[in-house]
């Protein structure tokens, strides 16, 4: 009995062990694609000056979910708290402290990550939904980003977006899952024209 028993406790030792690798193997794949450089030289649209055009990036701003992440004055929130998955936090996007509007000097900067989620350092940005703005036109990419311009500053200071444990063995394991939506972008490939205007 008592060699079976020692036995046991060098199997679970074991097993813990290679746990441990598998975990640690699993944090480093995933550090590795959160710390991938993109390069994209992206070219800023024209960022216009008017107050309709910034009504216009406003709407859209509404419509398309941003105001939902990243608040009603831009200031940023805590969107998602879930140990499953990770601290969603959507930026404070104002020139306030706390604010990434320092981090982001250039039209072309916005550009990026609205529309490649990628920051300026050329790390991908976490949970950031780029995806769906990809499709963005010109003219409506210049205007949201016009509109983020025209915020007032908020002094809103919050940790940035982690990814849990179970989030990155989710990303790890399941193809089809990622948190980094720019892994998704056709990065090189040109945006499809926007349709011309008409009723919907």
């Amino acid at each position: 009995m008592k060699k079976f028993l020692q036995w046991a406790a060098i199997g679970l030792m074991s097993l813990a062990g290679l746990l441990t690798l598998a975990l640690l193997g699993i944090y480093l794949l995933t550090q590795e694609r959160i710390n991938r450089l993109y390069n994209i030289p992206t070219q800023a649209p024209p960022i216009p000056t008017d107050s309709q055009s910034i009504a216009y990036g406003k709407h859209i701003f509404q419509f398309r979910g941003c105001q939902a992440c990243h608040g009603e004055q831009l200031q940023g929130k805590v969107y998602l708290s879930d140990p499953a998955l990770g601290e969603v936090n959507a930026s404070n996007l104002t020139s306030g402290k706390g604010g990434v509007a320092g981090s982001y000097p250039t039209p072309a900067d916005w550009a990026r990550a609205l529309r490649h989620g990628v920051r300026p350092n050329g790390k991908p940005l976490l949970f950031m939904p780029s995806t769906e703005f990809y499709f963005l036109s010109e003219e409506d990419l210049g205007a949201v980003i016009a509109y983020i311009h025209s915020a007032a500053p908020i002094d809103h200071e919050q940790a940035p977006s982690s990814l849990s444990l179970t989030g990155r063995v989710a990303m790890t394991l399941i193809k089809e899952i990622t948190f980094l939506p720019a892994e998704l972008i056709p990065h090189h490939q040109p945006p499809p024209p926007a349709p011309p205007a008409a009723l919907t």
